[in-house]
């Protein structure tokens, strides 16, 4: 691998770890899913750093080139994003549903005490 592409990678992940730390910072990215994505730039930075980690992994699981097991690892990272994702949504789903019911039975509390007290 060209030195100059190695460096580009590297450079590349480095600034991919540093966008996940400023949208912490800023408080567009909770801890809780930062942390796939701070996985992710960490692997990206030894894969870029030391190439030969790749055709280690290469060789372990038996696959022909270097680029199918970068291309499985992501797809492998994108599975997980959308299986956490899916997890998110469902969470706050419940918790809308639950809010809703909730203000339901309140409201008709509210109407049922306004029916009680004589107007004023």
């Amino acid at each position: 691998m060209p030195v100059s592409f190695q460096l580009y990678m590297l450079l590349g992940a480095l600034a991919l770890l540093v966008i996940i730390f400023i949208f912490l910072k800023k408080g567009l990215l909770t801890v809780k899913y930062s942390l796939l994505w701070l996985g992710l730039s960490i692997v990206l930075v030894i894969f870029a750093a030391c190439p030969y980690v790749v055709f280690v992994l290469r060789d372990l699981l038996d696959i022909q080139m270097p680029v199918n097991l970068v291309f499985l690892l992501m797809f492998c990272f994108v599975l997980v994003v959308l299986l956490s994702l899916s997890i998110a949504i469902t969470q706050l789903a419940e918790k809308c549903k639950r809010l809703t019911q909730q203000n339901a039975l309140l409201e008709r509390r509210v109407r049922e005490l306004e029916h009680r007290l004589p107007p004023e």
